[in-house]
């Protein structure tokens, strides 16, 4: 926090440490000097001993604190002290002290890391706020009162008095949207997110942001062979994976069953020749079920393997870490993430996941929707409307995974949406045609005249030259994957203290993903090409070949069965009636719609769930 009219208060510190003790449970650490203080809850995984926080620049005019890790400290710290400066701790974060002593707030281009960092600048009287390129952690503030209040949660921030608590109806229109809020926004109009590859700078009296770093794409073009890039992928996935494998704590691996976490297991033993503790979800229900695929990898590697399974019953867990996020978040993963941490928290401290290895070497059929959604507009408006209505009448509703069936509701969902939302248009929850008639008009007006794909445009033109598909991958890049994905692996592994680690997503693997040519990422339908022929021998070619289903639940059938009850008591008509926000008689549709099976309303539904557990549980307090 910085306050340029009084003092720092130890005391308002130590509350706002006091929401955060599930992030850091080893140490807390303090510093107020004049208008600013300082305070972190440390989660000891390096140098856990001597790694104590703030850290100090050698005449103690700098002062840091970091949630996260700087994996390339090693080669930065012997550099630094080539240069004359002198360490303190055996830790990552105090070489961030340093190099800002040598290049101020360009500090940050030399970091390869997740983190979120403040840095106060005695001499210049500055506050620097830092957030890492791709989003792995949060960074939130608010300016109140005349202070600058900083948190890695909004939780954090709420206990200060100041803050404004009026709620952002557009950033509540964008939850019902996306399925999160996107961007810069919070569900408060006061607090804001630092958002990836920027910093913030706080100086006289306000706060200046300036993104640090973007992704450049190369146009495909006649160039090198795919086994020139598969090479070169798994060179430097064992790059990323050594520098993550940095610990003085255990370690494991998240494993799904997929390519991605799979691939995480072959390096780790590539890089160290010793097979790690490998931790996986798994369902009755066989076509959610990807245990067997994590068995076979497990098998392939030597690895000790652990495995344990969701059931409905656990999903009611939701109330509880709802309050996590401090705002609204929708997807059904919140309790299958949480469950796996706590699962293997007993035994690791550190997870290495496989985040990131769709939307940088497309894995989504979103990528295939995007290919062919140009060709099915140019038929004329009235036969698309038709062919709508025909087929989706006509079309079973299967309880399968990625069904057939689906695939085409969903692609004819959202293809009228994709020249303004581009590739996220299937990830939409609702449509402006269903929001009219989810939200109510009192709510709609707040809401204004606004286009809940506005943020979807910016992201677009930061990658304007890039191809189609690079553009697709480029929106997951800048807004599923740090506002979703992310969000939700910090907040669940976080609720239980445990770190976990993304190595794809390591900044020159997410670099060299944008040399990568279209052609061998995504071509007739197939995904991935690139990943599935570097893994080629790697894995097990029941893994190696297999179709994507993705880190998902089966709520859809649960719905319909052992959570309706639960469900139905969060969506009663009275309690949604006195939101002021939803229509009850909408709600009661879906549900009534879902429940006989005549439509797969289950995302929908489970957006209204989480936001009543939100607005009941955490809205009030």
């Amino acid at each position: 926090m910085l306050d340029g009219s009084r003092p720092a208060e130890v005391q308002r510190l130590q509350r706002m440490l006091a929401t955060m003790v599930h992030r850091g449970p080893d140490d807390e650490g303090t510093f107020c000097e004049g208008p600013v203080g300082i305070g972190i809850r440390r989660l000891s995984i390096i140098d856990v001993a001597g790694g104590h926080q703030p850290i100090f620049s050698e005449d103690r005019s700098k002062a840091v604190v970091c949630n996260g890790e700087i994996y390339n400290y090693v080669e930065l710290r012997d550099d630094l002290i080539a240069r004359g400066h002198r360490f303190a701790t055996a830790g990552d974060t105090e070489v961030i002290v340093h190099l800002y002593e040598e290049k101020g707030a360009d500090c940050v281009e030399d970091l390869n890391g997740m983190f979120g960092f403040a840095l106060w600048d005695t001499e210049k009287r500055r506050l620097l706020l830092a957030r890492d390129r791709v989003g792995i952690k949060p960074l939130h503030y608010a300016v109140a009162g005349g202070m600058l209040l900083f948190a890695s949660e909004i939780n954090a921030l709420l206990v200060n008095p100041e803050i404004d608590r009026t709620l952002d109806a557009e950033a509540i229109d964008d939850y019902f949207t996306y399925f999160y809020i996107p961007g810069a926004r919070s569900v408060y109009r006061s607090i804001r997110r630092v958002p990836p590859a920027h910093t913030v700078v706080w100086a006289d009296g306000r706060p200046t942001p300036r993104r640090y770093w973007n992704l450049t794409y190369r146009r495909p073009g006649r160039g090198r062979g795919l086994d020139h890039y598969a090479d070169a992928y798994r060179e430097q996935l064992k790059r990323s994976v050594r520098l993550q494998l940095r610990s003085d704590v255990p370690l494991g691996v998240f494993l799904s069953g997929g390519l991605d976490s799979g691939s995480l297991v072959a390096a780790i033993c590539e890089v160290t020749n010793r097979p790690p503790a490998t931790f996986t979800v798994g369902f009755d229900n066989p076509s959610y079920d990807e245990s067997p695929y994590a068995r076979a990898t497990a098998r392939r590697y030597g690895t000790t393997h652990h495995e344990f399974r969701i059931t409905p019953d656990d999903m009611r867990r939701s109330g509880d870490l709802i309050g996590h996020f401090g705002e609204p978040f929708g997807p059904f993963t919140t309790v299958q993430a949480y469950m796996l941490s706590k699962y293997s928290r007993d035994r690791v401290t550190v997870a290495l996941a496989g985040d990131g290895g769709d939307e940088l070497f497309g894995g989504y059929q979103t990528y295939v929707a995007t290919h062919l959604a140009p060709y099915y507009l140019r038929l004329p408006r009235w036969l698309r409307v038709r062919l709508m209505r025909h087929i989706t009448r006509r079309l079973p509703v299967s309880d399968r995974l990625l069904s057939l069936d689906f695939m085409i509701r969903e692609f004819l969902r959202g293809v009228e949406m994709f020249a303004r939302a581009g590739n996220l248009a299937w990830k939409v929850i609702f449509s402006d045609a269903e929001k009219n008639r989810l939200l109510t008009d009192s709510f709609r007006r707040d809401c204004g005249r606004r286009d809940a794909f506005d943020d979807v445009q910016a992201v677009r033109a930061l990658a304007a030259d890039a191809t189609r598909l690079q553009q697709a991958m480029h929106l997951d890049l800048s807004m599923f994957l740090p506002d979703s994905v992310l969000t939700q692996t910090d907040r669940m592994s976080m609720a239980v203290s445990q770190e976990v680690r993304v190595p794809i997503l390591d900044h020159e693997m997410v670099e060299f993903s944008a040399t990568v040519p279209d052609q061998f990422k995504i071509h007739l339908g197939r995904t991935k090409i690139l990943i599935r022929h570097a893994l080629t021998d790697w894995l097990p070619p029941q893994v190696a070949g297999k179709r994507k289903t993705g880190f998902t639940t089966p709520i859809p059938i649960w719905i319909r069965n052992e959570l309706a009850e639960y469900v139905g008591d969060i969506l009663s008509p009275a309690a949604v009636r006195r939101t002021g926000i939803l229509r009850p008689d909408y709600v009661q549709q879906l549900l009534a719609e879902h429940n006989s099976g005549r439509a797969d309303h289950a995302r929908r539904i489970w957006a209204a769930v989480h936001f009543m557990l939100w607005h009941n549980n955490c809205l009030r307090k």
